[in-house]
């Protein structure tokens, strides 16, 4: 009798250990499986939060739908399975409480479990949130074009504190370039390059090509300065129909703060040695003109440290997209602050010394005539550098 009871009662020990040890070993799998589901959430929360506040630099962008298809293609997609992706501009939790330039994005959703329903828990709620930035980008020179690239030309090109990206191959001829990175898409040797250059990459999108061109008025008196004597002439901002100063003029030539509108040839044409400055202007260049800068005077402009319309602060030289004709800015003492924007056209570029506070450049092409150096200070801006990148924060 005793051993019967003995063995009942050692069945029975048995029978529920094997029930706590299932229950621990169901535990371990159901944390397993919502731990890899925390981070799944996790790394679909971060990206949906930088997608989102890529969105902030377009006039029409929609961070909420940028940010629930990122999510959506990382596995969670709001309002299916559970599944909520809520996107907050501005975040409403801190420590990024009410900050414009920044994108909050949470993600929940009910998750299912296993063996945890032996013990009547059929569900458990999951969350992960993340915050991103829309800030200054680290680059400042992007060569766009797949056939013709950077060409230094022997000269040397100095972006100590910012990266360089070229969809072509990198033309040195004896030259060297200088960068924080170094981006090239086809394989090259590269010659003379810190750091070693970073071969292979993926061909770079225009980085400001989110401006928004400015309208395009009815044309003032055509400006032909060639003046042997007198004051300063000073030019409004509007609309031109070209703008030439002439070789042989002698008297200054300062553009006054705004947005100059040149459509269509000569465009804006630079000559002799006169000074010609502006501060916080633009240049809009349209309808087949160009910029030729070829004087041997001092030229000193600055562009604006705030938005003009659709043109953010920073970008002095912006010629349209669809206008072909090539740029060159290569003579004279070149002093020159802001973004050099010619997506459609090469740029041949003379010394901008001494360097000023920042200088960004981006064109279909770009050839050197001069040692460059870009500043990369943009404390004078109030939104920072006009080409921005999403960092994530949190």
């Amino acid at each position: 009798m005793n051993r019967r009871r003995e063995a009942g009662q050692a069945i029975a020990a048995v029978a529920l250990g094997m029930v706590v040890l299932i229950g621990i070993v169901g535990l371990a799998i159901d944390m397993g499986y919502l731990r890899l589901s925390k981070r799944r959430m996790q790394a679909a929360a971060d990206s949906a939060a930088v997608a989102g506040a890529s969105e902030l630099q377009f006039t029409n962008g929609n961070y909420v739908t940028a940010a629930q298809n990122d999510s959506k293609s990382n596995g969670f997609e709001d309002g299916e399975n559970g599944v909520t992706v809520t996107p907050h501009n501005p975040p409403v939790d801190a420590p990024f409480a009410g900050r414009a330039n920044y994108v909050e994005v949470k993600v929940q959703q009910i998750a299912p479990t296993f063996f945890m329903r032996i013990f009547g828990v059929n569900s458990t709620s999951l969350s992960a949130t993340a915050v991103a930035e829309l800030g200054s980008s680290r680059g400042c020179v992007y060569s766009l074009g797949l056939l013709a690239g950077l060409t230094l030309g022997g000269n040397n090109l100095t972006a100590t504190n910012c990266g360089v990206v070229d969809n072509a191959l990198l033309d040195l001829g004896g030259g060297c370039v200088t960068a924080s990175s170094i981006g090239v898409v086809p394989n090259c040797g590269c010659g003379c390059a810190t750091p070693t250059p970073l071969t292979g990459i993926a061909p770079s999108a225009d980085p400001l090509a989110y401006i928004t061109a400015p309208a395009v008025g009815a044309c003032l008196p055509n400006p032909d300065i060639n003046q042997p004597a007198g004051p300063p002439i000073v030019l409004a901002p509007g609309t031109y129909c070209g703008i030439t100063i002439q070789p042989t003029n002698v008297v200054p030539v300062t553009f006054s703060p705004g947005v100059f509108v040149v459509n269509g040839a000569p465009g804006i044409q630079i000559q002799g040695a006169t000074s010609v400055t502006g501060a916080g202007v633009t240049f809009y260049i349209t309808g087949g003109g160009s910029v030729q800068v070829t004087g041997t005077g001092t030229i000193s402009l600055t562009a604006p440290t705030t938005a003009n319309g659709g043109i953010p602060g920073g970008v002095l030289f912006f010629q349209d997209p669809a206008d072909l004709q090539p740029a060159q800015i290569s003579n004279g003492n070149l002093l020159l602050t802001g973004a050099l924007y010619f997506p459609g056209a090469q740029l041949t570029l003379g010394a901008n010394n001494p360097a000023t506070d920042y200088l960004i450049l981006v064109a279909q092409s770009l050839q050197l005539q001069g040692n460059v150096t870009v500043g990369t200070n943009y404390s004078t801006l109030t939104n920072g550098s006009p080409i921005k990148a999403a960092f994530l924060v949190q």
